[in-house]
């Protein structure tokens, strides 16, 4: 009955029309959003008496939220992954003190702020957010209409206060959930840019293409030459078969020559014998005859003696002796006559003997020439059947090498063909690395399109992200000089001329705190940030008037440039 007689105020009386707040611990921008909801100091005087409220249900609240959330098994999955319902319900519990206590300043912003982030990180979408807490309000806001329902006016002030701080929190963490993904998005884009702006292997698979092409046609003018020469050596290993085949015919007719040589002088050798025979024959005959003209020399001389000594007697015997004494006188001269004949007889058969022995001597020594030709004729026969043997055998490897290069030449023709197929496909596979390029380019730059939608959103970036970002900005410059030189970009020098004009000159000439300003590795980024930039213009100039040798060498020093500017910006990132 107290209900009835307690009216409450007209529901226009507990909005707050001035759209202003007196809560000043706070950001412009935050205060903003409180004046928005109409969050003031009474808002937060009233969540301060509504704590007296809820506080005793703490654990319950806890509870009833906990024990929704476990039952969605995807939200379990995310708690289980990520931490605990334990941990969750502490964290939770702290989250209703400081809600409670309705002190907003800049702590009760940052824990918010911390609160988006966190659920940015683990994945856990807005949508289970909202609901997850629009589920927590409900629970205080039943708690409260239950226990101040004899109190409407206090009732109504209550539920709407928390009402408002608690879509202040949902508004301000799904804010940041939202900034901290699209930001998230946009790292990880500039990431996967960066990483692609590192893959200069379409370059080098190009190039290497190119060397391939060039070396397969080397290949294919060699296999030519060697098919020429094989086919030359073929000729003449033709050419020598044909002549070891004659050579061969012409050994063996020599063979046979010397075969017939050989039996003529042996023949010789058994003549030799003969004469040899007959020789000895004869110096045995001289011996004898020597003996018989020894014996009638000896007849002589006693035949002389005889004749003396008749002589002798017929003196003696006087008249009567007369007679006999020519007889003797006769003998005698006989006797003398004939020791001259012996006299001739024995010097011819001395002469004859000398020469004889002489004969026989030359005989003998012919024998010995004799005896050595057969010798040596023996040998050149048997030298001469090697070497027929040899030039057989050259003959038959001279053919089998003629044979061999035939199979040669086929193999050679083999690799020609597929020399031929290799060279298609290097052309091919030049082709495809080029419209691979093209597409990876072209891909970088939808990244990039898609990546500067998110700078549309007025996503709040800090220093560390800012240099990151034009971490990549940086690097797609040389990324796009890079494509230039492969032909599939068209870049105007003036775009390149000026290192003020890009994301990282405008931020680096921009209004900037001191101690940004004061790191040592800021003051010393403009040098090389200016040197890439004229290295680039004079790639691009380069590029514009053919001179793609000066084009690549001014993109080497680019790069060096661009190194150094990496290396900066990351000192820099780590020391904010």
């Amino acid at each position: 009955m107290s209900f009835f007689h307690k009216k409450s105020k007209s529901w226009q009386a507990y909005l707050e029309n001035s759209r202003s707040t007196n809560i000043s611990d706070v950001g412009e921008r935050v205060k903003d959003r409180l004046a928005f909801m109409g969050i003031n100091q009474d808002t937060l005087l009233h969540i301060k008496e509504a704590a007296h409220i809820l506080t005793p249900y703490k654990a319950e609240i806890v509870g009833q939220f906990y024990g929704a959330i476990t039952s969605m098994d995807h939200l379990h999955q995310i708690i289980v992954h990520n931490s605990s319902v334990d941990r969750l319900r502490k964290t939770m519990e702290k989250y209703l003190d400081q809600f409670l206590l309705a002190e907003v300043d800049q702590e009760y912003v940052a824990t918010r702020i911390i609160i988006g982030q966190v659920h940015s990180r683990i994945h856990l979408t807005a949508e289970h957010f909202i609901s997850a807490h629009h589920l927590l309000i409900q629970i205080m806001t039943t708690i409260l209409m239950e226990k101040l329902h004899t109190k409407p006016d206090r009732m109504l002030q209550s539920v709407l206060s928390v009402q408002k701080l608690a879509a202040f929190d949902q508004q301000l963490i799904v804010e940041v959930y939202m900034e901290e993904t699209f930001k998230s998005f946009l790292i990880g884009i500039s990431d996967m840019l960066n990483q692609l702006t590192e893959l200069d292997t379409t370059k080098q698979l190009i190039t290497g293409m190119d060397k391939q092409i060039e070396e397969s046609h080397s290949v294919t003018a060699a296999t030519e030459e060697m098919s020429a020469s094989i086919q030359e050596v073929a000729e003449h290993a033709g050419r020598v078969a044909e002549r070891t085949d004659e050579a061969v015919q012409s050994a063996e007719q020599s063979k046979q020559v010397i075969n017939s040589a050989l039996f003529d002088i042996q023949q010789v050798g058994g003549v030799y014998d003969k004469v040899l025979e007959r020789v000895t024959q004869l110096n045995y005959e001289i011996k004898q005859t020597q003996g018989v003209v020894k014996i009638i020399r000896e007849i002589a001389d006693q035949t002389n003696l005889l004749a003396l000594n008749a002589s002798i007697e017929a003196a003696r015997a006087g008249e009567h002796g007369r007679g006999f004494s020519v007889v003797a006188s006769e003998v005698r001269k006989l006797a003398e006559h004939t020791k001259e004949q012996i006299a001739l007889i024995t010097a011819n058969m001395d002469s004859l003997q000398r020469v004889s022995e002489h004969v026989t001597q030359q005989i003998g020594e012919t024998g010995k020439l004799v005896e050595q030709s057969v010798k040596e004729a023996q040998f050149a026969d048997s030298e001469l059947q090697t070497i027929v043997s040899t030039m057989q055998e050259i003959n038959q490897s001279t053919s089998q090498i003629a044979a061999m290069t035939e199979e040669q030449t086929s193999s050679v023709m083999d690799i020609a063909y597929r020399n031929s197929i290799i060279f298609d496909l290097s052309a091919h596979s030049q082709e495809v690395a080029k419209q691979t390029a093209e597409i990876i380019f072209e891909l970088s730059k939808k990244m990039d399109e898609y990546r500067n939608t998110f700078f549309s959103i007025n996503v709040r970036l800090n220093y560390k992200d800012i240099i990151r970002v034009a971490k990549t900005d940086h690097l797609l410059w040389k990324w796009k000089i890079y494509n230039m030189l492969l032909g599939m970009e068209n870049i105007d020098a003036k775009q390149a001329a000026s290192h003020k004009n890009c994301r990282l000159g405008a931020w680096y000439y921009g209004q900037l705190p001191q101690r940004v300003k004061d790191q040592p590795s800021f003051r010393q980024l403009e040098e090389p940030h200016k040197a890439v930039h004229q290295f680039a213009m004079q790639a691009v100039e380069s590029y514009e008037k053919g001179n793609l040798l000066g084009a690549q060498q001014a993109f080497e020093q680019l790069q060096e440039a661009s190194h150094h500017v990496i290396t900066l910006l990351s000192q820099l990132e780590s020391e904010l």
